[in-house]
């Protein structure tokens, strides 16, 4: 054994995922880089973590939306490493739906990826972290599930799901050694947000900054920015902060449109 904590990392196969893994696997983590894109990706990327950074490093594939995916992938990696001292929730996907009129099959995939999944691999990676007495969990969420999004409301709705998922978890099982927080990113520049990124979304972003607060004059941020931000809540030093909703918004939510 090495030693290192070891970290899982879902939905790392890109963006705010990828950058998660990368930045664990340079602060001396043991890397698990799980997506539902093609097992080749995940291993790809551990290996090169891996050679990189020198720790050790797995892929493996998963659809969080399926339990019997998720058992199998909890059941691999412990079988793997034996336990794991920190588990990122991040996979997620994203639509712009108008509320009430979101088709029922796009709602349900919301819910299945955005909510149970994340549900479902915290399930199976718990019993490990409650019979050590110690973990850290945390989720990604979205400033939408703060601020709702009247344009993406089925994903507001599971984000805002997520935030207190995570501090719900936190009032339960804290005091058996579980620390459990969330982050909630506003507008990053990943896959995920790639509709938003076009001439046409330049118009929209062009239009919410006249009224954005934010003191880089930036809409989108950077996935390394989030990434630090999961450093810091796998770290001691923000050892005060269990059920905690970290807003990274670069202050969008702060105000009211003008």
């Amino acid at each position: 054994m090495s030693g290192r904590a070891i970290a899982v990392v879902t939905g790392a196969s890109s963006g705010i995922g990828l950058a998660i893994a990368e930045a664990l696997a340079a602060a001396d983590h043991d890397v698990i880089v799980a997506a539902n894109t093609p097992l080749a990706t995940q291993q790809d990327i551990a290996a090169r973590l891996a050679d990189a950074h020198g720790i050790r490093a797995a892929g493996f594939e998963v659809e969080i939306a399926d339990r019997e995916s998720v058992a199998k992938f909890a059941t691999d990696v412990l079988d793997a490493f034996g336990a794991i001292d920190l588990l990122v929730n991040n996979a997620a996907i994203w639509t712009t739906t108008d509320p009430g009129v979101t088709a029922l099959d796009e709602f349900d995939a919301l819910v299945d990826v955005n909510l149970k999944g994340p549900y479902y691999v915290t399930h199976h990676f718990l019993p490990s972290m409650l019979a050590r007495g110690r973990g850290n969990i945390v989720f990604i969420g979205s400033v939408s599930g703060i601020a709702g999004d009247p344009n993406s409301a089925a994903y507001s709705a599971t984000k805002a799901g997520i935030a207190m998922l995570a501090r719900t978890l936190a009032a339960r099982l804290g005091p058996r050694g579980l620390r459990i927080n969330a982050i909630a990113p506003g507008a990053v520049a990943t896959p995920l947000t790639a509709p938003l990124q076009t001439p046409e979304g330049a118009g929209i972003i062009e239009q919410m900054m006249k009224s954005h607060p934010s003191p880089t004059r930036r809409f989108f941020m950077e996935p390394g920015e989030i990434a630090r931000l999961v450093l810091f809540l796998a770290s001691d030093a923000s050892s005060a902060l269990h059920g905690a909703v970290l807003v990274a918004d670069q202050g969008l939510s702060a105000a009211l449109p003008a």
